[in-house]
């Protein structure tokens, strides 16, 4: 269970951020769960993935075990209701939910019954996307990014700053063709990844 949460846990912020900020690269993504593995292993994921590879063969072995729960939809009707942003910035809480149901894969939105209804409108996705990228280049002092430039010797915008791809990462050989059939398997078009 435990590699599990880390499992998913991952997914939705490399997702996420994929999707929303930035495209990410096979090698970005490979990174993010092998840097994560000594924390995975703090909290007890020894078999947590270390790679993309070995997410989607984990999504693959779960595939059959998992089943649809009235709790999901009951958790969503309270995070629809919970005034989480503050005033009038509430009702831009919805379109945040919805993005973040539909990077699920298809099959598990599908099983979940999460249909159109959490499907981002157009508009939606454009406020989701200008959002993130504005907050992708707030650099906060407090935060560990910062915190480690510092430590470092480095500006305190260092890890803010996006790095080229290697020359072989950039042409062909990047996450996007995985994704594409990945996605394409669980009903979406081609064309819609990368966004």
């Amino acid at each position: 269970m435990l590699d599990w949460v880390q499992a998913t846990a991952g997914f939705g912020f490399m997702e996420a951020y994929h999707v929303y900020v930035h495209r990410l690269h096979f090698f970005e993504r490979d990174a993010m769960f092998a840097e994560a593995r000594p924390v995975a292993l703090l909290y007890g994921a020894v078999d947590a993935p270390t790679s993309q590879a070995e997410l989607y063969a984990l999504f693959d072995a779960m595939r059959q075990r998992l089943v649809a729960s009235p709790i999901v939809l009951e958790f969503l009707q309270i995070m629809e209701d919970v005034p989480v942003l503050p005033g009038m910035a509430q009702p831009l809480q919805r379109p945040f939910l919805k993005a973040a149901v539909e990077i699920l894969p298809r099959w598990v939105r599908k099983r979940l019954a999460l249909g159109d209804h959490w499907t981002l409108k157009p508009w939606e996705r454009a406020f989701v996307k200008t959002t993130a990228a504005i907050c992708e280049r707030i650099v906060l002092p407090s935060s560990p990014a910062v915190q480690s430039c510092r430590r470092l010797g480095l500006p305190e915008n260092y890890l803010y700053r996006r790095q080229k791809a290697p020359r072989h990462e950039q042409y062909g050989r990047d996450h996007a063709g995985f994704d594409a059939r990945i996605r394409e398997s669980d009903g979406l078009k081609v064309r819609q990844w990368p966004p």
